[in-house]
């Protein structure tokens, strides 16, 4: 054994027959000769799961580093691994500096560094980061996503099928020029943005699928890229800007049901209607003019696409009367479906199910108010660093939204009732909690289990409260000056403006 880890062990101390050992704990020398037992406690809590393993879907950081490409080849101390879970610390701190997101990470149990090892310094972070590039971490919020092993919670589904929500938001980054090539700046802004389209449960607000691409790109080029994640059981919800004839036809055909918003004028959309129904929605047909037929190749830049096939879906047209004791608003509102069947499906529940669309609008707000924070942009100065930042932004969304849908399902509430910042602040603390101690250099103890934890945390603090809905005026002006109200929200089917037509798909 080499010099440095030799030691001196007494012989353990033998009593007599008939005498009393003393009171005082066993020393180390009858430890050692008592068996490996003291060795397994000792190093129980090296090897076990740190609080962000725990929480990821299992050992994906070690699955997302062995398929995908990075520049980490040589025997360091900053592996591809160990950068990763940097990389997720610094989304979980992001008004933290390189030096303490390190000593967090490597005061973690579970994180693959030799005995030994020296924390690095900031610079080298900065250095193992671009050697990581954005694929790992993209890959290991992809693993995580597709993860089956979570209940959907309370009021996620609607006869039988899982509601889901897709839309597009933008996140602020670093100022230079390199960025702004990039990604772009909009027209009056100062700061290039990335732009983000999401697939999204609305029962716990977990991603299913994400696309991130520059500013200028448009929600739906991104939209596109989500196409694979609409599966048979699906109910998506969506905003009026994701229509296309061809759109409509491709997502629907992978098995999942759409309940869209279109725009409200008749000329607006390739409609016209077939039927009204009992309920008063309407079957309508969907048909692709030559207009449409041109742009469409044009943006494709193919001469020889063919028409799309005539279609059948159904629309429901609404009205939503919001009245407070101080005004009435009315907003038309018209939503496309593929559920055909008005007795299985009912105009009037179509209409109030698309107020699930706003989750996603919720999941956005956690995203870049709650974990990144107001007014923060991302560290990263190049376009691979943004990137890989917002997949570890979104990963840590993932990772919170799912503590909280396990604690809700474990008290059988509904996951709304859950505050997401809670969740995120006992996440944060448990971090700090879990490192080694600065005095003792000893960790918390193994038989702690990092999730069961904070899940009873989560359980022990106020729940939001079920209260009916209320709202506030729409202009700054109002927002300032009036209080919030309740309100009472009135949904009418009403008949929509479409011309009325005997074709028949084909014909």
């Amino acid at each position: 054994m080499p010099a440095q880890f030799a030691m001196v062990v007494s012989p353990a101390r033998i009593v007599p027959a008939g005498q009393q050992e003393g009171n005082e704990a066993p020393g180390l020398a009858a430890q050692v000769a008592a068996g490996p037992g003291f060795w397994e406690d000792l190093l129980g809590g090296l090897r076990r799961e740190g609080v962000i393993s725990a929480l990821l879907a299992d050992r994906v950081i070690a699955r997302a580093v062995a398929g995908a490409g990075h520049g980490h080849k040589l025997d360091r101390v900053l592996t591809a691994e160990v950068t990763a879970m940097c990389v997720i610390t610094g989304a979980l701190f992001p008004d933290q500096g390189y030096d303490l997101i390190l000593a967090r990470t490597f005061g973690m149990p579970g994180v693959p560094v030799k005995p030994g090892a020296v924390t690095p310094s900031g610079p080298a972070l900065s250095k193992a980061r671009v050697l990581l590039g954005e694929q790992v971490m993209r890959r290991a919020f992809e693993l995580d996503a597709a993860r089956t092993d979570l209940e959907l919670g309370i009021g996620a589904t609607w006869h039988g099928m899982e509601t889901t929500g897709m839309d597009g938001t933008t996140i602020e980054l670093f100022n230079n020029d390199e960025l702004a090539d990039a990604f772009g700046v909009p027209a009056g802004g100062t700061k290039p943005k990335i732009r983000i389209a999401a697939h999204v449960r609305t029962g716990s607000r977990r991603w299913i699928a994400a696309a991130a691409g520059g500013y200028h790109d448009g929600e739906n080029t991104l939209a596109d890229e989500l196409e694979s994640s609409f599966t048979p059981g699906i109910l998506n919800l969506a905003d009026r800007g994701f229509f296309s004839m061809d759109r409509w036809i491709r997502f629907s055909a992978s098995g999942a049901h759409l309940a869209w918003r279109v725009k409200n004028g008749a000329k607006s959309v390739p409609f016209k209607t077939l039927k009204t129904l009992t309920d008063g929605s309407e079957l309508v047909l969907l048909r692709e003019s030559g207009s449409m037929l041109a742009r469409r190749r044009r943006e494709n830049k193919d001469k020889t696409l063919p028409r799309l096939p005539d279609t059948i879906a159904r629309l429901v047209s609404f009205t939503i009367c919001a009245r407070t004791a101080r005004r009435v608003k009315t907003t038309t509102i018209k939503v496309l479906t593929t559920l055909l069947d008005p007795g299985a499906f009912p105009a009037s529940e179509i209409a109030a199910l698309y107020s699930e669309r706003w989750q996603v609008e919720i999941a956005y707000l956690h995203l870049k108010k709650t974990i990144k924070g107001t007014e923060r942009v991302l560290r990263g100065r190049s376009a691979a660093l943004a990137r890989q930042e917002t997949w570890a932004l979104l990963l840590v969304h993932n990772m919170t939204a799912t503590l909280a849908a396990r604690a809700a399902g474990q008290a059988g509430l509904d996951p709304d009732l859950i505050p997401f910042t809670a969740v995120l602040s006992l996440i944060r603390g448990h971090i700090a909690a879990d490192s080694c101690c600065p005095h003792c250099g000893k960790r918390p103890a193994s038989v702690n289990d990092p999730v069961t934890l904070l899940i009873a945390g989560i359980l022990a603090q106020p729940h939001h409260r079920q209260r009916p809905a209320r709202t506030s005026g729409r202009t700054p002006f109002q927002r300032q000056n009036w209080h919030t109200e309740p309100v009472e929200y009135t949904i009418t089917i009403i008949p929509s403006n479409l011309p009325q037509t005997v074709i028949r798909p084909g014909s």
